[in-house]
C-alpha cells in the first residue's frame, strides 16, 4: 500500500489563509488549538449565538473559550452574530458585491482553495438566488491535498493500448472523490512512467472551484504540469468549451448527474478524448435512480468503475469494475 503523504503545510495555511480571515477574538481562541488538532482539521464552522464548532477526525467538537475541544457545552466560546458579519467583511475583503456571484452560490473561496460555506436569508429573482443576506453561520471547510491517493489503483484505469478509460470515481459523500479526482490529474498531467504514460493534455472543468480550488485564477493544489483549468463553469457549458478552446487529451470534472450533463459527456467521448467525473453513490446499483447516469450505465459509456467507501475509512477503494463486463476487477477476486 502507498504511504499517503498530506500537504506538508496545513498547518501554515490554517495560519496564513484561515486565521486571518476571522476576527481577533475567534482567532485568538483557533490559534489555542493542539497543533496535532490542527493538521487533522476538517471544518470550522461560525453559527450565531452558538458554540464555536470544530470537525477533526470525522467528529463534531464544541471549543471552549480556553481553546480545548471537548463534546460537551461547558465554557464553550459562543460566537457572536457581529463577529460573523465581521468575519464575512474581511472574506469580502469589504467588497460584497465584488463577491456576490460567489455568494449567491452560497460560498466563497479564499486563499489556499479553502472554500467557506455561507447560510442566511436568501433573496430570490424568479427561482434563483439573487443573494445570502442577515448571515447566519460560515463553515470553513479545510481544503487538503493527499499527493499518491491514486497511485495504486491508476494502472486499473489504463488500458492495454495504455490509453487511459473513461472512468466514473462513485463515493458517498465525505469518502475522498474530489481527492482521488485532484491526485489522478496531477499523475495524468505530469505523466506517468511506469505505465508508459508520457503526460496527457489534462483539461478540469471545476465547477464548483474544488478539484483545483482556483485562488484568483492559480490552482491552489498541484494538478498537473500540463493542466488547464476552467474554474466556476457549469459543466455542461465547460465541457464543451473546453473541447472547442485547449484541446485536451482527458477532460476531468466532478459530480456529473444534472440536466445537460450526459450530452456533454457524450459531446466529449465522441470527439475521441477520454473523461474521468464522479458521482455520489454508495454502489453503482445507487447510480441507477439517477436519470442522467442511468442511461450512461446503460449505454456503457464508462471503461472503469472506481468505488470508494467508509466500511475500511474514508478516502478507500472498496472496488473497481469494469464498465463492459460489470465484472469486479480490483480487488481480485483470488485475493479475496
Amino acid at each position: 500500500m502507498v504511504s499517503h503523504k498530506r500537504k506538508s503545510n496545513i498547518y501554515e495555511g490554517f495560519l496564513f489563509d484561515i486565521l486571518p480571515c476571522t476576527p481577533l477574538e475567534i482567532r485568538m481562541i483557533l490559534n489555542k488549538l493542539e497543533h496535532r488538532i490542527i493538521n487533522e482539521l476538517e471544518e470550522i464552522r461560525l453559527r450565531a449565538e452558538r458554540p464555536l464548532i470544530i470537525r477533526h477526525k470525522s467528529s463534531d467538537w464544541i471549543v471552549d473559550i480556553n481553546g480545548y475541544i471537548s463534546k460537551e457545552c461547558n465554557n464553550a466560546y459562543i460566537v457572536k452574530q457581529e463577529q460573523i458579519l465581521k468575519t464575512v467583511e474581511i472574506l469580502s475583503q469589504n467588497s460584497i458585491y465584488a463577491f456576490l456571484d460567489e455568494i449567491k452560490c452560497g460560498f466563497i473561496t479564499i486563499r489556499g482553495g479553502h472554500r467557506v460555506g455561507i447560510t442566511g436569508r436568501t433573496v430570490l429573482e424568479g427561482q434563483s438566488v439573487k443573494n445570502i443576506k442577515d448571515i447566519s453561520g460560515l463553515n470553513f471547510r479545510i481544503s487538503k491535498e493527499i499527493k499518491g491517493c491514486s497511485d495504486n489503483y491508476i494502472g486499473y484505469l489504463i488500458n492495454e493500448k495504455k490509453e487511459v478509460t473513461n472512468t466514473l470515481i462513485v463515493s458517498p459523500p465525505g469518502c475522498g472523490k474530489t481527492t482521488m479526482l485532484r491526485d489522478l490529474a496531477r499523475n495524468l498531467g505530469n505523466g506517468i512512467k511506469k505505465h508508459g504514460i508520457e503526460g496527457l493534455r489534462v483539461g478540469i472543468v471545476d465547477e464548483r472551484s474544488e478539484i483545483a480550488a482556483c485562488y484568483k485564477g492559480v490552482a491552489s493544489h498541484d494538478v498537473g504540469i500540463r493542466t488547464d483549468v476552467l474554474d466556476g463553469c457549469p459543466k455542461s457549458v465547460g465541457m464543451v468549451m473546453m473541447l472547442r478552446s485547449m484541446s485536451p487529451d482527458v477532460i476531468i470534472t466532478d459530480e456529473i448527474g444534472n440536466e445537460g450533463d450526459r450530452e456533454a459527456v457524450l459531446c466529449v467521448i465522441n470527439a475521441g478524448v477520454k473523461i474521468i467525473s464522479t458521482a455520489h453513490g454508495y454502489s453503482i446499483s445507487d447510480l441507477k435512480s439517477r436519470k442522467e447516469v442511468l442511461k450512461l450505465i446503460e449505454d456503457k459509456v464508462f471503461e472503469r468503475y472506481l468505488v470508494l467507501g467508509k466500511s475500511k475509512g474514508p478516502g478507500i477503494v472498496v472496488e473497481i469494475v469494469d464498465g463492459l463486463t460489470m465484472k469486479k476487477i480490483y480487488p481480485n477476486p483470488k485475493e479475496t
